[in-house]
């Protein structure tokens, strides 16, 4: 028997460090949509299928919103459609000089068949004079200010631009009369380019590719677009002289955070392991931490309103901690919800703590405040959304010091029950270990003794249950931050 229980530990399924993005099916493509972006898909679509004349649109979204998934998988719904359609990564390409040498090549190697290829072809080699010339509007060197014949490669190099034009124009059209529709041009991540290359990249498309027939869509995060501006420009209105690209600009809206963290934590396996491991272990105990981590992870994490990709490397840390989880131990579903979103919004703070150098009032204030500016303020089914506030909270008072936060709090409670509360400051004898917005409760009103009686009961749970959740949390850490326990503690 003990040979196979060491058989069923050494065979548990591991929780994945890293999700691979799945290869697009082209059957299915939207198969994988776990935010609903397919609708977006599809009045992008609306948009550009009669779109004759030039046509540039932004799609902004904050990093981690899902706009590559989105862009990859609708340029391979327009290529299904019947569209001509290019997806171009522009940061995998940004180590080139000129961005005319990546948009060109891509326009290159997507047409490889018919008069479609031989006209990419010949774009290809008109362009050459410009792609070794250095008139590019950004780099102009002394060296090149004493060339004799400047102004002879400045009108071979306008010369050859129309001609580019031309051809582009000639091919689009072409495009046009076989397909019906609009050649559309995807190019994704701009803003994690260089900032010169970037903006070289908008200029090389408003002055050469400013055809009829092309539609050009661009994945951005305009917060840090327009930072690559500014450190290339210094002070400028860059808002103003970006908008002059773009003669449509749409903001993709944020994802819903509890579908997002449980599709993560079925991407990195975290179910099954659980599931594994409660077998090993012979108990359902960790099976029902699976659950609470999977409340948990989206309620946190969506009250801080974190981006799709910091929400990714949270539930990346669980994985981690699943991996070194120690038979026996219990992860703290609450506890390593917060740790693990605290680490990436507050590092400084999150050290503090795990070193006991913070109350873990001070992460509830934390949590509290990013919650006020953001505004979200996520509901499980069955489950009231004040409740999941206040259960939160004392888990972090059970993670700090669970005795004396309970006491506080019927300090707090009795106090609004009184005829003639006293002062808060007065009456408290350790206020340090509550957040601020528990203390500032008007504990005279139904709500506040409702709130307080919350917390209370989950201190009172963990309490008897005697589960040292200030024992945990160093080991927690130390499993996040790949620290080495000591075998003999």
């Amino acid at each position: 028997m003990v040979d196979e229980a060491n058989k069923v530990e050494e065979h548990r399924s591991k929780p994945a460090l890293k999700v691979v993005e799945p290869e697009i099916d082209p059957n299915n493509i939207w198969a994988d949509d776990k935010l609903e972006r397919k609708r977006i898909a599809d009045r992008l679509t609306t948009i550009v299928k009669d779109q004759e004349a030039p046509f540039v649109i932004s799609l902004d979204g904050r990093w981690g919103t899902g706009k590559t998934f989105l862009l990859k998988r609708w340029q391979a719904q327009l290529e299904r459609g019947g569209h001509q359609a290019i997806y171009f990564n522009a940061w995998e390409d940004d180590f080139c000089d000129d961005p005319l040498l990546a948009i060109i090549g891509q326009l290159t190697e997507h047409f490889q068949e018919g008069r479609l290829r031989e006209m990419a072809a010949i774009i290809g080699d008109i362009a050459l004079p410009i792609l070794t010339g250095k008139l590019t509007g950004v780099a102009f060197t002394r060296k090149d200010l004493k060339r004799d014949n400047l102004l002879n490669d400045y009108r071979t190099q306008l010369r050859t631009k129309r001609e580019i034009r031309n051809h582009l124009a000639r091919l689009a059209k072409v495009v046009k009369e076989e397909s019906g529709k609009p050649l559309v041009f995807i190019i994704d991540e701009l803003d994690r380019c260089r900032p010169t290359f970037a903006i070289e990249l908008l200029e090389r498309v408003k002055h050469i590719f400013d055809v009829p027939n092309i539609v050009f869509v661009f994945g951005i995060n305009r917060t840090e677009l327009l930072k690559s501006l500014e450190s290339v420009y210094g002070q400028i209105d860059a808002g103003v002289y970006l908008r002059r690209f773009f003669d449509m600009e749409f903001v993709l809206p944020d994802a819903d955070p509890i579908k997002f963290c449980a599709h993560l934590v079925e991407a990195y396996g975290l179910t099954s392991f659980f599931s594994d491991l409660s077998k090993s272990h012979g108990s359902p105990f960790h099976t029902q931490e699976l659950a609470s981590l999977s409340k948990a992870l989206p309620v946190t994490l969506g009250r801080l309103g974190l981006a799709l990709r910091d929400m990714d490397h949270c539930v990346r840390s669980v994985a981690l901690v699943g991996r070194g989880l120690q038979k026996g131990y219990t992860t703290f579903p609450e506890v390593l919800a917060v740790l693990v979103a605290v680490k990436i919004t507050e590092p400084d703070l999150y050290r503090r703590f795990v070193t006991e150098k913070a109350r873990g009032a001070e992460l509830v204030d934390h949590i509290n405040a990013l919650r006020k500016v953001t505004g979200h303020e996520p509901r499980l089914p069955g489950m009231d959304e004040k409740w999941q506030r206040d259960y939160v909270e004392a888990v972090m008072y059970c993670a700090d010091d669970g005795m004396v936060a309970m006491e506080q709090l019927r300090r707090l409670q009795a106090n609004g029950k009184r005829e003639d509360p006293e002062n808060v400051e007065e009456m408290l004898t350790q206020p340090e270990y509550l957040a601020k917005e528990t203390i500032e409760l008007d504990a005279t009103s139904e709500f506040g003794q409702k709130r307080l009686a919350n917390m209370i009961r989950v201190l009172e749970c963990f309490v008897r249950k005697d589960l040292d959740y200030g024992i945990s949390v160093p080991y927690l850490a130390e499993l996040i931050d790949l620290h080495v326990r000591d075998s003999g503690q």
